[in-house]
């Protein structure tokens, strides 16, 4: 008898430790920590871990690590744009998970964990991906097909804020949307090519054209200087300033030892000198 109860105990006491565990979470990952009763009851929810950490030896818990880690999510589309035109696009969403919102992502967007096959994990397939697929649909069939490539930046702000509304009180924060690699049909490829081209060219003659009208202006300006340097000349060219002048010129070669200067008046009456020689 006591043999036997010495055994039970024994097993008791092993079953004890089987069911104790020390569940760990990595860095960079929040664990989802939940009791699971040996026989009767249901799973509870005990708490979350910030990794790196774990829960100790402890009786029946367990943990989902879900990793908070902003990453990226590519989805490829072929899309009809507004004039009715296929475009191919890759759309790339950057994704973190809100660590202080593991708990409402395990109980109401599954579970952390990758679906076999999957790089993504069991959250992204069952609550963000298709919400994600329409909304970039949804934008982008709005643009004509030229406009795609020409104006991305706008695209994926306007899917950005649209998503960041739809997913403000969730546990997904989506910090970023990019589209690249787009292809069109050959016959689109090439339009775009003439649009460019046209474009170019209507830049360039606008530039010309800018040139032209500033050299035109200069030349305008240059013109009126002249025309009024001349006013002011002839204004003031008066007789007597004539003669001022010609004093001046006559005061200055008597000067030189090289030079004489015979002057004579005219008249009687007076009047500006005959130069007789030099």
């Amino acid at each position: 008898m006591k043999s036997l109860t010495k055994n039970l105990a024994l097993g008791v006491f092993v079953a004890f430790l089987g069911g104790c565990g020390n569940e760990s979470t990595d860095e960079g990952h929040v664990g989802y920590v939940y009791h699971q009763p040996l026989i009767f009851g249901e799973a509870g929810y005990v708490g979350t871990q910030v990794g790196p950490t774990s829960t100790g030896v402890v009786w029946r818990q367990y943990v989902i690590n879900v990793d908070v880690r902003a990453k990226n999510y590519t989805e490829e589309f072929h899309i009809l744009s507004r004039d009715n035109l296929t475009v191919g696009f890759e759309c790339h969403a950057r994704i973190a998970v809100r660590g202080a919102a593991v708990r409402a992502l395990i109980e109401q967007m599954g579970e952390g964990a990758a679906p076999e096959g999957s790089d993504w994990p069991e959250w992204y397939h069952r609550s963000v991906r298709q919400p994600y697929r329409s909304s970039v649909r949804d934008i982008v069939h709005e643009y004509e097909a030229y406009d795609i490539q020409t104006k991305t930046q706008e695209i994926s702000v306007a899917i950005l804020q649209r998503l960041r509304e739809e997913y403000a009180d969730s546990p997904i924060e989506f910090e970023s949307i990019s589209i690249g690699n787009i292809t069109y049909p050959d016959e689109i490829n090439a339009e775009i090519q003439r649009k460019l081209a046209a474009e170019q060219d209507l830049e360039r003659m606008v530039r010309e054209r800018q040139i032209a009208e500033q050299e035109a202006q200069i030349v305008v300006t240059n013109a009126r200087g002249r025309a009024a340097a001349q006013r002011i000349v002839n204004e003031t060219l008066t007789p007597l300033y004539v003669q001022h002048e010609m004093l001046e010129s006559f005061t200055q070669l008597s000067r030189s030892a090289r030079v004489t200067v015979i002057a004579t008046p005219t008249n009687d009456t007076g009047g500006s000198p005959m130069v007789l020689g030099l």
